[in-house]
């Protein structure tokens, strides 16, 4: 069967760009225009409509707000500057604020005062009520794009003879739109003039880049391609039509036909291999019979070798000698597989590296292609993590993990061998003040300093270990004789170390005195975990530091015991701080009456008590304490405050007469006041809760004065501007200072009941001045100072008397009453205020016999 013969290529027609291209260039500058004007007739309208919806609607919604605000707060005389910014904003037309009667009560017009707002000029209509009807804010677009009208209604404040307001004011404001229509009118013609502008250049310089770059280079082209393709002419396809580049495909048919199977094909794939390969974060080699034949450029810079310089050489060359014999096996093998080996470079520097190997063969001859990854980083970085892992980043001490594995190997030598060995904790007193004073950087070197002191005197069967912030652990081993021998072994290796703690250090040129208490725990015991061992050596190291010297206590199983009964409090203190209904019951509040010298009740003081399910009533110095250490205080501090806030409403809501103006006070511990958020939490209380803030007084202890004067008086200002008020609490125990009552905003001065239990002593019968004459210079200086004095715990008429002879204010304790639940206080508020009597000789008669001691 013969071949048909293959027909003509049908010729190709061209067409003139000088013709053609000026009217492409024309239509698609038209379709430009149109396109543009659509576009900023479409960007005008979503100028409009976001202008509507959200800078009107936002405007709208403030200055509702701000009206409503000035409507409660006042008696209306401040509408007019509620819209005074509307007036200064050109694009609103104008605003006006009616009644709910339609007379305008304030405007950006001031001749528009008092009219009805029904007659003025563009009103919306008569369906503004209907709108308004609906509680919402209303925006209306005219057809034209022009004019925009927003509506919304204002509520206002009922008159002293109404209890609410049935209908609402109304908020008008006019926007006057046509400036953003002339300036999208002003754009569109700008941007027209420019692309206007912009294609008459492009055509200029089309036009001039046709003549220039297309008509002119094509002889050259032609010849140019001709010598390349250097072939057959005789074969060629037939061009119709004249055109520019008409022989431009003449000649780009020659070189096509000659090098698209030879040239390009080799060019491309040598091109793609070698990009591929030296663009390879690996080093790749490929070797045959043990002669590299290629290599890429990662793996001439990993061998240190000029660029090429691989090819030819021995492979084992770049083999460190101690892994010639695997390297030969693999290789006459024929193994493929990934493995770890070391090579030198041409400096004659080892290098690890991962090899993945393939094996293929090119005809009889075998090539191994070998990718080549340096895995020096990677080791690094391990061995810095085992470093990590085992030692402490700061010190270079062994760390917790580190001093664990070691006790855990010694818990195994010790029931291999009859010996003993001992677990020591200690830390540095004191440590957080060179933080606060100094700075962390100068904790930090105070720490290393201590590191390197202690590592130069330890011994063998010694190991040292920093476990956490300043605490320490120090591992005792090969400890000789029976357990006293080796309990006095242990003690003096460790009394040696706190010897070492004391000595002066400098830093920032100041010199530092620490010291140090030590917790021991011998090994073996009763314990066979090494946390557990840990934890029991730090147990006894607190009761160490309890004691306030540097001293040594070995661990015995009832401070263990007393450690868990604390732990145990506080989780369940935990629990009844959490959200479970039955735990909530848990907590309850104890009310006690504040009295004045006429016997009136002035106030209470809210104590809150924990009623237990299994423990009982838990006393509050148990708790406290526990909440203070563990930072409950802060979650029990607020319920504190939120339950007697409510309680004062909920007697205010019952109409007793008794509760309208009652001081509620709460207690508020120093860490619940240094709180970021407390001034938040409390206004957030106040706007929930229908109670005035000058029914709350926060009772604060001098030590929350005296930590920090600035922040406090910063603070108690923030809050007092919110009208609360504030009592200072055990005055005279504590930092009293004079200086804190001229600056802080505190309104009365607690008499601790120390002072008051023993106001009848005689002068010498406490070895020191009489607590009455004390009282007696505190109520002068506090009345001075326009504050009112309150005494504390007392219990007695003569008491009673006394302090009302000095000239104090109020009274509190349980002469009058104990502190009682918020039932149980009502009952006794309103059993006594309507028996209220004089009191005899000078001192108030009680409002009711005391209840209970």
């Amino acid at each position: 069967m013969t071949d048909r013969p293959t027909p003509p290529l049908r010729p190709l027609r061209t067409i003139r760009l000088q013709l053609w291209l000026p009217l492409l260039l024309l239509v698609v500058s038209l379709a430009s225009m149109a396109v543009l004007a659509a576009l900023q007739q479409r960007e005008h309208h979503q100028a409009l409509q976001q202008f509507a919806h959200q800078t009107a609607h936002e405007q709208l919604l403030a200055t509702r707000r701000a009206l409503e605000t000035t409507l409660r707060r006042s008696d209306g005389s401040g509408l007019d500057a509620a819209l005074a910014p509307l007036g200064l904003d050109p694009s609103v037309a104008h605003a006006v604020f009616s009644d709910d009667q339609g007379m305008v009560r304030a405007a950006t017009r001031f001749a528009w005062r008092g009219q009805a707002v029904s007659s003025l000029a563009q009103y919306p209509g008569a369906d503004t009520t209907a709108r308004l009807a609906q509680g919402s804010a209303t925006l209306l677009l005219s057809a034209d794009g022009l004019q925009l009208t927003a509506l919304a209604p204002v509520t206002l404040h009922p008159q002293a003879s109404q209890m609410r307001t049935d209908k609402p004011g109304m908020l008008w404001l006019q926007y006057d739109l046509r400036p953003l229509a002339q300036q999208a009118q002003h754009r569109l013609q700008e941007q027209a003039l420019w692309l206007a502008g912009v294609l008459l250049l492009a055509a200029l310089l089309l036009l001039g880049l046709l003549h220039w770059a297309v008509l002119r280079p094509v002889a050259a082209l032609r010849s140019a391609m001709a010598r390349i393709g250097s072939g057959d002419f005789e074969q060629l396809p037939q061009w119709r039509g004249a055109g520019e580049f008409a022989d431009l495909g003449h000649a780009l048919a020659r070189m096509a036909h000659r090098l698209q199977d030879s040239a390009r094909s080799l060019a491309e794939k040598e091109q793609r291999y070698r990009q591929l390969s030296d663009s390879a974060f690996e080093a790749i080699v490929l070797h045959s019979n043990g002669v590299i034949v290629d290599a890429n450029q990662a793996a001439d810079e990993l061998m240190a070798v000029p660029p090429g310089g691989l090819v030819g050489l021995p492979m084992l060359q770049f083999v460190a000698e101690h892994d010639h014999p695997i390297t030969r096996l693999r290789t006459g093998s024929g193994a493929e597989g990934l493995w770890e080996v070391d090579l030198r470079d041409a400096n004659g520097q080892i290098i690890p590296v991962e090899c993945s190997v393939r094996q293929r063969h090119e005809g009889a001859q075998a090539v191994r292609a070998v990718a080549v990854r340096d895995i020096r980083a990677r080791l690094a970085a391990e061995a810095e993590i085992r470093q990590l892992a085992h030692y402490d980043a700061l010190t270079g001490l062994p760390n917790r993990r580190f001093i664990l594995d070691q006790v855990q190997q010694e818990l195994a030598e010790v029931e291999r061998h009859p010996r003993r060995a001992a677990l020591a904790a200690f830390n540095l007193n004191a440590f957080q003040g060179i933080n606060d004073s100094l700075g962390m950087a100068a904790g930090d070197a105070v720490l290393r300093t201590m590191a390197r002191r202690l590592s130069a005197l330890l011994g063998p069967g010694q190991t040292l270990a920093r476990v956490d912030g300043d605490t320490f652990a120090l591992l005792l081993t090969d400890l000789g004789g029976d357990l006293q021998a080796a309990s006095t072994q242990a003690a003096r290796s460790i009394e040696q170390l706190l010897l070492a703690v004391a000595e002066p250090l400098e830093q920032q040129g100041q010199v530092l005195h620490l010291s140090a208490g030590a917790g021991v725990v011998m090994i073996p015991n009763d314990s066979r975990d090494p946390p557990e061992l840990l934890r029991e050596a730090e147990t006894a190291m607190h009761q160490a530091k309890a004691t306030g010297d540097a001293r040594v206590r070995f661990f015995a199983h009832a401070l263990q015991e007393a450690a868990s009964e604390r732990l145990a409090l506080r989780n369940d203190l935990r629990l009844a701080l959490g959200s479970a209904p039955a735990a909530a019951q848990q907590l309850l509040l104890h009310y006690q009456p504040q009295v004045g010298a006429d016997g009136s009740l002035l106030g209470v003081e809210a104590l809150v008590r924990w009623q237990h399910p299994r423990r009982g009533l838990v006393a509050p110095g148990q708790f406290i304490p526990e909440a203070e250490a563990s930072g409950l205080i802060v979650p029990l501090g607020q319920w504190v405050l939120e339950e007697a806030v409510a309680c004062l409403q909920r007697w205010q809501a019952a109409g007793h007469p008794w509760a309208a103006q009652l001081t509620m006070a709460v207690n508020v511990s120093p860490r619940q006041f240094r709180e970021p958020d407390f001034i938040a939490r409390v206004e957030d209380l106040l706007a929930h809760v229908d109670v005035r803030a000058l029914s709350l007084e926060l009772e604060l202890t001098e030590s929350v004065v005296a930590d920090d004067l600035e922040a406090t008086l910063e603070k108690m200002q923030a809050l007092r501007r919110h009208g609360l008020r504030f009592a200072l609490d055990d005055f005279g125990t504590g930092y009293s200072s004079l200086a804190y009552l001229k600056r802080l905003p505190i309104d009365t001065l607690k008499i601790d009941r120390s002072f008051v239990m023993d106001i009848d002593a005689p002068a010498k019968a406490q070895g020191g001045k009489r607590p009455a004459v004390l009282i007696d210079a505190i109520v002068a200086m506090a009345h001075q100072l326009d504050l009112r004095v309150l005494a504390e715990g007392v219990e007695t008429p003569t008491q009673l008397a006394k302090l009302v002879q000095s000239g104090c204010d109020i009274f509190q304790g349980y002469h009058f009453s104990r502190p009682l639940p918020e039932a149980a206080l009502a009952a006794w508020a309103t059993a006594s205020t309507p028996d209220r009597a004089a009191p005899p000789n000078g001192a108030p008669a009680s409002a009711c016999p005391p209840v209970g001691a």
